[in-house]
């Protein structure tokens, strides 16, 4: 009797990560390259263990490249695969950067947490795809004010929305009723 909360637990971790991968994959699905990973890697670092968290950015990672060059017809050129690499470490330098902030934000209580995770995710996503682009070689026009401002909005709405995802799913038993960002 004494495993089955923690099959319970496990459940609802694999429903959490679940969840969040699901949302990522409309996102790919909508906005391609622009799917908000500052958004998502603040979510999963803020609601899960960090190797929750880790799979989560790595699963929407992967869904992510599978929806690109699987359904949206992504050229299969050198270039578009090293972005693909610089998505996915730019993904995993947001996750650890929103767990960073977070813990840095959270003496000034809740929303102060989320907002010092939420910076310094989309900060480390925009730093990590602009030095991608530098290495990569292939012009830094994407980084002009007017479009990283339009992707601070998106991942700004897609933090409100995936917010509203995972407490939807703590309410449903999806997944587990540990907040990170409250302790």
């Amino acid at each position: 009797m004494t495993d089955m909360p923690l099959r319970n637990d496990n459940a609802r971790r694999a429903g959490s990560i679940l969840l969040l991968t699901g949302a990522a994959t409309a996102f790919s699905f909508v906005f391609a390259c622009a799917t908000p990973f500052a958004a998502l890697a603040t979510v999963a670092a803020l609601t899960m263990e960090r190797r929750d968290a880790v799979v989560t950015i790595l699963l929407a990672f992967a869904v992510n490249q599978a929806v690109g060059f699987g359904f949206l017809d992504y050229p299969q050129d050198a270039s578009t695969i090293a972005w693909g690499a610089g998505i996915g470490v730019a993904a995993l330098a947001s996750l650890f950067a929103a767990a960073h902030g977070g813990r840095l934000a959270a003496r000034g209580g809740l929303v102060a947490t989320w907002i010092g995770a939420f910076a310094t995710a989309f900060l480390a996503w925009q730093l990590a795809l602009y030095a991608a682009g530098l290495m990569i070689g292939t012009g830094m026009g994407g980084f002009r004010a007017e479009i990283v401002f339009w992707v601070f909005q998106l991942n700004a709405v897609a933090l409100v929305a995936l917010i509203a995802v995972h407490y939807l799913g703590r309410r449903a038993g999806l997944v587990p009723s540990v907040n990170r960002a409250a302790g």
